[in-house]
């Protein structure tokens, strides 16, 4: 068996090769979960549990995002995380096909309890702290989350709805919306029309299969 990462031989602990792993020159990609076909991870993209992480066919990752895996993380065909995008909390995210973050970004899976009630912050041991990342955070297909905007812990953004820069988003988004504000707020309705272009690109892809 040769190592997916530098192909050679040697003993193996996992997926690659005990060398590739103490050098730390690895494609992040072998170390994920599931990957697809023709995904683009850039090399300054910072991944943190990468073997809780799924992606699918034609995803873009760029330089200078930050991903937390946490309790899971699924992304779908055609997804493009942009630079400065932050994924943190430690809880689940869902993001569907043709969906965008763009950039600047935060998704915020999981938080502290900031009552005074509890300590916060990871320097200091659970016991002490209440975290919540019980409920996921999920955009649906269609979905563009607009440059730093700022999406909370449990809500959806539903199919096809989009929010403009500096969104703060609460609450779930309904399907084909246009959002905007602090906090969001429905101003304006969104064309399905991507729909059938992204059924005539599959098809594409289909057929050049």
């Amino acid at each position: 068996m040769n190592c997916p990462n530098c192909g050679g031989s040697g003993e193996f602990a996992g997926r690659i090769c005990d060398k590739c792993k103490g050098s730390g020159e690895i494609d992040i990609k072998l170390l994920l979960k599931s990957c697809g076909e023709n995904v683009t991870i850039h090399p300054l993209a910072k991944i943190v549990k990468p073997e809780v992480i799924e992606i699918g066919d034609n995803t873009q990752i760029d330089d200078f995002s930050f991903i937390y895996g946490g309790q899971g993380i699924e992304i779908g065909k055609n997804v493009h995380i942009c630079s400065f995008v932050s994924i943190i909390g430690g809880g689940k995210f869902i993001i569907g096909d043709y969906a965008s973050l763009t950039a600047g970004c935060r998704v915020i899976t999981g938080s502290d309890d900031f009552t005074g009630e509890y300590m916060v912050s990871p320097t200091v041991p659970t016991k002490f702290r209440k975290p919540n990342m019980a409920d996921v955070v999920e955009m649906q297909d269609y979905s563009v989350m607009g440059t730093n905007s700022v999406i909370h812990p449990g809500t959806t953004i539903k199919e096809g709805s989009v929010t403009g820069s500096c969104t703060l988003i609460t609450k779930d988004l309904e399907p084909w919306g246009i959002y905007t504000g602090t906090p969001a707020r429905r101003v304006g309705e969104r064309s399905k029309n991507i729909i059938d272009l992204g059924r005539e690109y599959a098809r594409g892809i289909k057929a050049e299969a």
